[in-house]
């Protein structure tokens, strides 16, 4: 009886299809669909991985996937790396393997909320403060000292015109006053 991956590659020659259209929509790389057919399962990490792309290589070529996937449960059994469960080793685990599977187990429901709150109250405060400084400062009355002396310089050729302040207040007269005559 020939293995699963000659049965695919039969099947995909009679379509007259290419590793890469396969491996297109199967979305997974060419060299993936060759080692599928080669029963190099050894380039997958897992054999669910494997019963994966056979079940949809299956699809694709409109094969019936239930018999190949029992003879490919075989197949896995007599390769080393596929025989048992995939090992997670302390070398494979690395700083993101472990922040997602931390990520994966907190319960999101109570603290997404939680973390939105914080943020919307740090934002409600930082803006409170910046109205409460600027409100000390415009009270104080520092705020006018601490503007720096305007300084305008004429274009080149124009007349310039210096006119002095006054140092006391001017009154203004008042020119509308009616005189009524009885």
């Amino acid at each position: 009886m020939p293995s699963v991956g000659d049965q695919l590659r039969t099947a995909r020659e009679e379509k007259g299809k290419s590793l890469e259209d396969i491996g297109g929509e199967l979305k997974i790389r060419a060299d993936h669909v060759n080692a599928l057919e080669e029963g190099d399962f050894d380039k997958f990490d897992a054999p669910v991985f494997v019963r994966g792309f056979v079940r949809s290589y299956c699809r694709v070529l409109h094969l019936d996937s239930a018999p190949l996937v029992v003879q490919l449960n075989q197949e896995l059994g007599g390769t080393e790396a596929m025989a048992g469960d995939p090992s997670l080793s302390a070398g494979k685990k690395g700083f993101v393997d472990r922040l997602t599977l931390f990520l994966t187990r907190v319960n999101w429901s109570i603290w997404l909320p939680l973390i939105v709150l914080i943020l919307i109250a740090s934002i409600v405060w930082a803006v409170v403060e910046a109205q409460e400084s600027k409100r000390k400062q415009l009270e104080s009355g520092n705020w006018i000292q601490n503007l720096p002396t305007p300084v305008y310089e004429s274009p080149r050729g124009m007349l310039e015109l210096r006119l002095e302040t006054p140092t006391a207040p001017v009154k203004a007269t008042n020119t509308n006053t009616s005189t009524a005559t009885p």
